[in-house]
């Protein structure tokens, strides 16, 4: 009889630690199947409209704390460009950045007097503690270089048919900028394709991404199991290119995937760029960095060592546009 209660008993102690046992394995597994859900952004990133510059996404993906939503427009300008441009640029260029991305601003506020949510607008920004950390002891003097250029340039923007532009920029073209509907499928009658042959003169114009092939493969046929994996490698090839250049399609077993996309799922500089396959990797060469449409930066930064006003290079860039002052 006292064996079969010590049987009971261990019968009972065994379900009572068993239970939360396996439960606390289910919601583990759980929660790890719905963390990896969470991380497939390349299904959302290839549809969203202006999302294609990386300083954009990573600010946005970092959800920086700006605490200081209250400060003055301008200020606020100060931070963008103070994040956007690198300091050693041209103080022409600086000013060309400011009234960009002043415009890019404005464009997106109702009143530049009321409290604005700055972390929606799309650009990158560093508050003022951030630029500080940035620059070191160069802080005031720096400071004093980017806040110059914003402030003499205070209230002037790019203006088309009596609007704001959509002022998008980037670090460096493939030579030579792109239209806007190549990039975003929106014509955008001022962001045509200019030349900027000046851009080669940037460091890592061109610069080559190796992705092994077993990364291509997993990566592809993920994203579109309908796929022969065997036949991945084989049939990469370059389909339509833009008259200026960049890629506008990949041809892969048949499919068509758009240049834009292949940069976002390999992380490539840029749409410009030729393959090269080897036993093991496809070899990618860019041209430049970021979109190419608008202003490119070192393009401007060029343009103004070379004597070119800030009024020049946003004219250069941004076909037909008038710059007002409107406040």
């Amino acid at each position: 009889m006292f064996k079969n209660i010590f049987i009971f008993t261990i019968y009972i102690l065994s379900i009572i630690l068993f239970i939360p046992s396996l439960t606390v394995y289910f919601f583990k597994n759980n929660e790890k199947i719905s963390y990896s859900q969470e991380n497939n952004l390349l299904d959302v990133v290839d549809n969203i409209e202006m999302l294609e510059d990386e300083k954009y996404k990573q600010n946005v993906n970092e959800e920086k704390n700006i605490s200081n939503k209250n400060i003055p427009f301008e200020d606020y300008i100060v931070g963008v460009v103070g994040a956007e441009m690198p300091i050693s640029f041209d103080e022409e260029a600086l000013k060309a950045q400011a009234i960009a991305a002043r415009t890019y601003a404005y464009r997106r506020i109702d009143d530049i007097n009321k409290p604005v949510d700055y972390k929606s607008i799309g650009q990158a920004y560093n508050s003022i503690e951030e630029m500080k950390n940035k620059w070191g002891n160069n802080f005031d003097t720096y400071y004093n270089k980017v806040k110059n250029a914003v402030y003499d340039t205070q209230g002037v923007i790019m203006m088309y048919d009596n609007e704001p532009i959509e002022a998008v920029f980037h670090s460096t073209s493939a030579g030579v900028t792109e239209v806007s509907e190549n990039i975003w499928g929106k014509n955008l009658p001022y962001i045509k394709s200019v030349d900027s042959k000046v851009d080669e003169k940037a460091p890592n114009f061109i610069y080559t991404t190796s992705i092994p092939n077993s990364q291509i493969i997993e990566t592809l046929s993920k994203k579109y199991p309908e796929m022969d994996k065997n036949n991945i490698i084989s049939s990469f090839e370059i389909g339509e290119r833009s008259e200026a250049g960049y890629v506008l399609n990949v041809n892969i077993c048949g499919r068509k995937i758009s240049g834009r996309y292949i940069r976002t799922m390999f992380g490539l500089r840029s749409t410009n760029f030729t393959i090269e396959k080897t036993k093991d990797s496809i070899n990618f060469t860019t041209k430049g960095y970021g979109h190419g449409a608008g202003m490119s930066q070192y393009g401007a930064n060029f343009m103004a060592q070379d004597g070119s006003t800030y009024e020049e290079i946003l004219l250069h860039y941004y076909d037909g546009v008038s710059l007002q002052k409107v406040y």
